[in-house]
């Protein structure tokens, strides 16, 4: 009986939602069912495709769809699909309009239909989602800025930690959590508040990216994704991936959003357009299987065919850490009263690594220190 209720309720919820082929999300908590999503117990929200004026979305946005209607499914009878047409963009209930054009020069803005978690992570977490790109998923000549297929990100500092992105015709991780050091903060922006300062770039120093996906397997198939990340703004923390069962990648380093902000999971479909974009684009992923648990044992790889035991026994041959910002800008030092005493040392700017460098020197007794040059660090400097 209790089963009987709760499948009329969510049935009720999502009837609730249809009017006229549009949703109201506005301000609404989404739970998604068991069969598509475990631990998220509380909830998702939707953004950012509201319209203005009604602050409804298409009903494409997202939608539950079943097996039996010959939609791919990973695990049992459901999965969650999601549709994302040239034009989808709008307001979120806190005014951030996706519509803004941030770069005139190449008129990027942002189109996208996303869930994300109301459960805000802390600690050591363990996470698993399987996506599959429906075929044909236009990337090559479509001139986006980028096709991203999930992140963890946060507020009130908009960077997020880590993003996968497909527009370069491969699943690449891309990892910017050197733009939430103390260090960079108070440098761009507010490191008490993790306000944003929009000085944060992929190719910054201490950030990385990497291709976890070939092209060529890319489309047409399920992809498991398994996540373990102790979460902190330390530099103990970690971040490890599989794909299908193997180790891909593996980060040692700060993990978390800047003091003030939170952590969650987003997915769904979210790009930016440009001027060369045509007016015809239209994306459409399917997602299974969005667990979250504090501990392997409790999410339930073996639904997918993997074991606890087996993942955390293999090593990756690189392990990735944000030290290149830390070292990003050299000094040169010298003395007035040594002209045979120079150094070089590096830091995290040039004031940094200035700094550095005149303390190492008066600690070695030498006196007369001074600041020959700094510059930032060139190739095979």
């Amino acid at each position: 009986m209790k089963r009987f209720l709760a499948i009329l309720a969510l049935f009720l919820f999502y009837s609730s939602l249809s009017i006229a082929g549009e949703m109201n999300l506005w301000k609404k908590k989404i739970k998604l069912p068991k069969d598509v999503s475990q631990g998220f117990n509380k909830g998702w929200t939707f953004s950012n495709n509201y319209d203005p004026k009604t602050r409804l979305t298409p009903d494409y946005a997202f939608k539950i769809v079943d097996k039996s209607n010959e939609h791919p499914v990973r695990f049992g009878e459901k999965s969650i699909r999601f549709e994302l047409r040239r034009g989808d963009c709008g307001l979120s209930p806190g005014g951030y309009d996706d519509c803004t054009i941030w770069n005139e020069r190449s008129g990027m803005s942002s189109e996208r239909h996303e869930l994300g978690s109301e459960n805000y992570f802390k600690g050591t977490t363990w996470h698993t989602f399987s996506l599959f790109l429906k075929d044909p998923f236009p990337i090559k000549g479509h001139k986006y800025e980028h096709i991203s297929l999930g992140q963890m990100h946060g507020f009130p500092n908009s960077n997020p930690s880590f993003k996968w992105d497909v527009d370069e015709e491969t699943y690449q991780m891309r990892r910017r959590t050197a733009c939430h050091l103390k260090e960079f903060l108070k440098k761009t922006g507010s490191s008490k508040s993790g306000e944003d300062s929009f000085k944060c770039s992929i190719d910054m120093a201490g950030n990385h990216f990497e291709n976890l996906i070939s092209k060529e397997d890319l489309i047409g198939r399920w992809h498991d994704i398994i996540l373990n990340i102790k979460w902190t703004t330390k530099q103990d923390g970690y971040f490890k991936q599989w794909i299908n069962g193997k180790l891909v990648y593996h980060y040692k380093g700060n993990t978390s959003k800047p003091k003030g902000s939170v952590n969650r999971f987003k997915f769904g479909i979210y790009r930016g357009n440009t001027y060369d974009t045509p007016k015809e684009s239209t994306h459409i992923v399917y997602y299974d299987e969005i667990r979250l648990a504090k501990k392997c044992e409790k999410i339930g790889l073996e639904d997918l065919g993997y074991s606890c035991k087996d993942l955390e026994e293999q090593k990756t041959h690189f392990i990735d850490t944000p030290e290149d910002y830390f070292n990003s800008f050299v000094a040169v030092i010298k003395s007035k009263d040594d002209a045979d005493y120079i150094i070089k040392v590096r830091g995290s700017s040039k004031k940094d690594a200035s700094k550095k460098g005149l303390k190492k020197c008066k600690e070695s007794k030498i006196t007369s220190c001074y600041v020959h040059y700094s510059s930032k660090v060139g190739f095979g400097q």
